[in-house]
């Protein structure tokens, strides 16, 4: 199969070649690319449907733009970690009764910041940046022929995101931050072919291993409108990452492996550049409005194959959060508890058969102080995902995220660090 300009699926082309039907899947469009991207945040902004772009906090750690750590509170580190569970229901010219729903559990991120001195914070992590997970069901035909094979496609894989945040607070009311990450993973499609008219399963496994540098760079500008109100914008930018993949192929007859590991050769794919803004109003951080809008430019890049292309792509999400605060016997105000609700639209990178694969949702979410320093967010999204038309694949979805957070004083050499 030919790709063109830096395109990198291995075998995208099956819902458009094979007669091919859904089996036990996940991710039925991680077929494409490098596999579903995920786009959403994990922490305290899921309730609002990710909208986070201009906020921060000095107790959780919001990062969805890389200035934001800069809000925390000096002298004490924060340790969070996101877990989520996803059910789905499928429908669709390919789906059956066998094979309608699906539910799968991941962690998402886990990650470290602190705040190292009035001006400067710091934060590793490591976080799934690509998903690949599917199996389907086709037919080869058989050369020399009018017959055909049985066979299977299995996909997973993906990719992970290893970052390092640095955040700067340049006066009262402007922050900046970068931050410097490694993609690495793999994507990994193994074709079986297994009929009556074969002795053995004759199984072929292509790998393609791929590790890069990406950059984002982010700032947030506050500036209060009044003694009760506080105005945020931010602002984010990535640049185009040039991916190489090192593919190998593995090919095994029944229980005999012909080719182990074997290198085929170099492909390349692409991450476009991604410009991205977001305003939040606050009343007293009792009341925060928040909205976003993320833009991505994958048409310059050219990916496309039989029956599909990249297309440019854009993201809008909002949401409002209402805190419940109390003061404490020494007088200083504290968090008890916060509710959250948003919603989104995503018009994805992906088109599939000139049709457009988008994505809607609603969200909800709670979360306060457990004690002892940890903190937890729970949210709930209720979304759809494709389409039915042109014989595609439409998900409908509930998904829960649970976030906590571990924030106490740094110390260092038996002392405390102020």
């Amino acid at each position: 199969m030919k790709y063109n300009k830096r395109s990198l699926a291995v075998s995208a082309g099956l819902f458009v070649i094979l007669q091919v039907n859904a089996q036990n899947m996940n991710s039925p469009y991680s077929i494409y690319g490098i596999g579903d991207i995920d786009f959403k945040p994990y922490n305290r902004t899921s309730g609002m449907g990710g909208a986070g772009l201009a906020l921060n906090s000095s107790y959780y750690l919001i990062d969805n733009n890389p200035a934001a750590i800069a809000g925390l509170q000096k002298s004490f580190y924060t340790i969070d970690a996101a877990f989520t569970g996803k059910s789905v229901r499928y429908s669709g010219g390919p789906i059956n009764a066998d094979n309608s729903d699906n539910k799968d559990f991941w962690i998402k991120r886990l990650a470290f910041a602190v705040k190292i001195n009035n001006s400067w914070a710091s934060g590793i992590g490591i976080g799934q940046f690509s998903n690949v997970n599917y199996v389907l069901t086709g037919t080869k035909p058989v050369d020399g022929t009018t017959g055909t094979y049985t066979t299977y496609y299995e996909g997973d894989g993906g990719l992970n995101e290893y970052y390092w945040n640095n955040a700067f607070k340049i006066g009262k009311r402007l922050t900046l931050g970068v931050k410097s990450s490694i993609l690495s993973g793999s994507i990994n499609q193994t074709e079986t072919v297994s009929d009556a008219g074969l002795s053995t399963a004759v199984s072929t496994k292509v790998q393609d291993y791929m590790s890069k540098a990406r950059f984002q760079f982010g700032a947030i500008y506050t500036q209060p409108l009044s003694k009760t109100w506080e105005l945020s914008v931010g602002g984010k930018y990535i640049p185009t990452v040039n991916m190489r993949s090192d593919r190998s192929l593995t090919v095994t007859d029944g229980t005999s492996v012909i080719l182990e590991d074997d290198f085929i050769k170099t492909d390349r794919f692409s991450l476009p550049d991604t410009y991205a803004g977001g305003i939040a109003l606050r009343k007293r951080n009792k009341i925060t409005y928040a909205l976003d809008y993320s833009y991505e430019d994958w048409s310059s890049l050219g990916i496309k194959d039989n029956g599909w292309q990249l297309v440019n792509s854009s993201r809008i999400a909002g949401g409002i959060e209402l805190s419940r605060q109390a003061t404490t016997w020494n007088k200083q105000t504290i968090e008890k508890g916060f509710f959250q609700f948003g919603a989104f639209f995503n018009n994805s990178y992906l088109q599939v058969r000139n049709e457009p694969i988008r994505e809607y949702g609603i969200t909800a979410g709670i979360g306060g102080i457990i004690g002892g320093g940890l903190f937890y967010t729970m949210s709930l999204e209720a979304g759809s995902r494709g389409t039915r038309q042109q014989d595609l694949i439409k998900e409908n979805y509930v998904q829960a995220t649970f976030t906590f957070s571990y924030r106490d004083f740094l110390q260092s050499k038996g002392r405390r660090y102020d």
